[in-house]
């Protein structure tokens, strides 16, 4: 069997991230178009019948678990899903987010079918009749050029910031009940969710971060202050995260999440190449930083040097001013 289908891993549901799915669609469709074959989307999830025609209009096809052992994510229930759907197809590539999910589920794949898989990709080049992923290595500070030899190729794809999702179907919905095979050697005992209006900072027009350089912990106060005042979303680098001041879902950075905001203000972050690969997209990018020299001023559009915690609060105080203003005028 020709190896040209794409399937890419979908997510819905309690404990998944459907932000990575827009451009798992978008790699995997530009990649079946090249191969010839059909772009196929499996969702596992329970509840999730508004989610599945959603994506079909965006794939040829979509294969959708639903039941209750999907509810919530399942190591093995998950990876028979698509282990069965993969031997069925014979497909070209297998594409996942590089998300909690993602990156649990496509090594176990691959350990199965005995293939290749590739991690962490933010790119693919396809030249001739190659195809190879894009990914950082040594923590970022340079990038790999990757080719697999055997198919179905397998790999983890960062999701960037969320996009709206590309048309391309309609496609056909397939119901499908794979029941796993006994004798798994773990099982899920709870999931624990985020708690009730935690925003995805993925989603946010605006992010204000805070790094190391504020200094104190109560002084990440002062990044909220401004991110409010903005109508975005506080966020950090890893360094707070690891002195337990933030938590992960905050974070940005190789290590945490992407985001694409119209802002991105980083307040007392050097600009290391793990954060960077985390924001560089961003449309604006401000920085306030007292070390002049810092990296992260190589790549912002506007940058302030001083002390942040002096900074933020009158910038805060000038916008919510300017905003008052503004609403005067306009009554």
């Amino acid at each position: 069997m020709a190896h040209t289908d794409v399937i890419i891993v979908c997510e819905a549901g309690r404990g998944q991230t459907e932000s990575a799915n827009a451009r798992l669609i978008s790699m995997g469709g530009e990649l079946a178009r090249h191969s010839g074959g059909k772009l196929v989307c499996i969702l596992a999830g329970h509840g999730i019948a508004e989610k599945a025609a959603e994506l079909s209009c965006c794939a040829d096809e979509v294969f959708v678990a639903d039941s209750p052992r999907h509810a919530d994510y399942s190591p093995y229930a998950h990876m028979y899903v698509a282990q069965h759907l993969v031997k069925e197809r014979q497909p070209l590539a297998v594409l996942f987010g590089h998300t909690y999910v993602g990156m649990d589920l496509a090594p176990r794949l691959a350990a199965r079918l005995g293939t290749d898989f590739a991690s962490n990709c933010f790119d693919m080049a396809i030249e001739a009749d190659a195809v190879y992923f894009m990914r950082p290595m040594y923590r970022g500070r340079i990038h790999a050029k990757v080719a697999m030899d055997y198919r179905p190729m397998i790999a983890t794809i960062q999701g960037g910031a969320a996009e709206d999702l590309p048309a391309r179907g309609p496609g056909a919905i397939t119901s499908v009940d794979v029941v796993p095979e006994q004798g798994a050697r773990t099982r899920v005992l709870r999931t624990i969710a985020p708690a009730p209006g935690e925003i995805d900072i993925a989603k946010a027009d605006v992010v204000v971060a805070g790094g190391r350089g504020i200094g104190e912990r109560e002084n990440f106060r002062f990044v909220s202050d401004l991110a409010e005042a903005l109508g975005g979303v506080a966020a950090c680098s890893r360094p707070l995260v690891d002195m337990g001041w933030c938590g992960v879902d905050r974070q940005v950075g190789l290590s945490g999440n992407t985001v694409k905001p119209k802002i991105y203000v980083a307040c007392g972050i050097s600009g290391a190449v793990e954060h960077v690969q985390g924001m560089k997209e961003a449309g604006m990018i401000v920085a306030i930083n007292k070390d002049p020299e810092a990296p992260i001023f190589r790549i912002a559009h506007c940058g302030v040097v001083g002390d942040l915690n002096e900074i933020l609060p009158r910038l805060a105080a000038e916008i919510r001013a300017a905003g008052s203003r503004t609403g005067a005028g306009q009554d």
